[in-house]
């Protein structure tokens, strides 16, 4: 970010300045956290409310790790140890400073968005981008009212480039955050029923996701798959609009896809495209890198090229070897689309041994969990080329008896009421030469069923 004083950070969030005189004159702020465990020397930490703890609690921890400055709304605590700018709202002051920074930024701001597929779509973005100049993302999975604005705080005057991670979970989310980013180009990963118990229906998610659509500035680039652009096409300016797809009519078209084993390879207008990511699917995130780097200037030859160096973050289909077998780590999140995704990946994968697939439930579906979680074990059945599935969780025995409905043998399945009971059951159901697929949702914490088949010795 760029360094800023104290009478000037005062001045941007119309706070109070107190503390201690026998502090001193503190030193500009380089960056700003709000987790007190992530302080750095010369951070400023905001000590946002939460809803188990205060950030105001950590003031003495924050200021021990370097920490010279905290924004503190009502009921944040004593500021003993360091200087203490109180506001009326400690959220809405770091949006404000979020402001400040963007507009001393030049950086073409990028944003993603969608039910699925946005980190690793933002990551390929940011890579292409960052081979022919100075690029930045969004850290980790910053996306929601306090992670965005922290994002754009960590953006310099030196990079030109900015990309963005943009979520939602409810309604009137995205819009605000739209109005913050105001990015020049947007990316819609996909339409689906990711937290429908936030949004009720799809048709709301494609309401919320279009507000960022609509936020980009004229002359600016809004990039879609091409099966939603029915859904968007009439609320954009088409001039903006491009579309994304396999073998369709898309503005920027896939062909001849292959994989196998973790290697993804494709055609777009006569440059080969090669991958070492695991599923078909990871081809709409490349498409969509592709097209924003068209829009930047970056040719074909430059984005494949850079791609080929790409690799998934853990959780996100990744795939690992083990002394066991293979496990792919789709566990970082889970919707209905991408249980779907993970199912077509498993079926298609060649290995010499049993193609497993290992759930979680899902999360934030409301009224249509069980219509969900029946779905995702009917399209296991249905695949053809799954030849177990283990499911842990409230909706596990849900999952599996869909499974059997719709043709799986029993004896092929296995379920528990909770990840505990995988974890120590897990040993004892692996076999030599197993390829593991493992996905679930975030509050499942699948992850750890990754760490344990990782463990486990032939």
């Amino acid at each position: 970010m760029n360094p800023i004083g104290l009478n000037e950070l005062q001045e941007i969030v119309s706070g109070v300045v107190v503390g201690r005189p026998e502090l001193g004159e503190p030193g500009p702020v380089r960056g700003v956290v709000t987790d007190s465990r992530r302080v750095q020397h010369g951070d400023l930490f905001v000590a946002l409310p939460g809803k188990q703890h205060h950030g105001g609690e950590f003031l003495s921890d924050a200021a021990r790790r370097g920490a010279e400055i905290a924004i503190v709304g009502p009921g944040g605590g004593r500021c003993a140890d360091l200087v203490c700018v109180r506001v009326e709202d400690a959220l809405r002051a770091l949006w404000e400073l979020a402001s400040w920074n963007r507009d001393r930024c030049p950086a073409t701001r990028i944003a993603v968005t969608g039910s699925f597929a946005k980190t690793t779509t933002r990551q390929m973005v940011h890579q292409i981008l960052a081979t022919v100049g100075g690029a930045y993302q969004s850290p980790e999975n910053f996306n929601n009212h306090v992670g965005v604005p922290l994002s754009l705080l960590g953006l310099g005057r030196q990079q030109s480039h900015g990309v963005f991670e943009v979520a939602a979970s409810g309604r009137g989310e995205i819009g605000p955050l739209s109005g913050l980013v105001q990015p020049a180009a947007a990316v819609l990963t996909g339409l689906g029923r990711a937290h429908l118990g936030g949004f009720g229906s799809v048709e709301t998610v494609v309401t919320e996701k279009l507000e960022l659509l609509r936020s980009v500035r004229p002359g600016g680039l809004v990039v879609v798959p091409e099966e939603c652009r029915g859904r968007v096409a009439d609320e954009l300016d088409e001039s903006q609009l491009v579309s994304v797809g396999v073998e369709s009519a898309a503005d920027v078209v896939a062909t001849k896809v292959q994989h196998r084993a973790g290697k993804l390879q494709f055609e777009l207008d006569g440059q080969k495209f090669r991958l070492s990511v695991a599923g078909r699917h990871f081809v709409s995130a490349a498409l969509s890198a592709v097209a924003v780097a068209r829009w930047c200037g970056i040719g074909d030859r430059v984005s494949a090229e850079s791609l080929s160096g790409f690799r998934t973050a853990r959780g996100r289909c990744r795939v690992e070897k083990t002394a066991l077998g293979t496990v792919i780590d789709d566990s970082y999140n889970a919707s209905p689309e991408s249980m779907l995704a993970a199912c077509r990946l498993l079926s298609e994968w060649r290995g010499k041994g049993r193609r497993i697939l290992v759930l979680g439930d899902m999360a934030e579906l409301g009224d249509q969990a069980a219509n969900c979680h029946g779905e995702v074990g009917a399209a296991v059945a249905a695949s053809g080329g799954i030849d177990r599935l283990w499911a842990a969780g409230w909706w596990a025995e849900s999952t599996v008896a869909a499974a059997v409905e719709a043709g799986m043998p029993r004896k092929a399945t296995w379920s528990a009421d909770s990840v505990e009971q995988l974890l120590e059951s897990l040993p004892g159901l692996l076999q030599e030469g197993d390829t593991v697929l493992v996905k679930g949702a975030r509050r499942a914490r699948m992850e750890r069923v990754v760490e344990r088949f990782c463990r486990v010795e032939c």
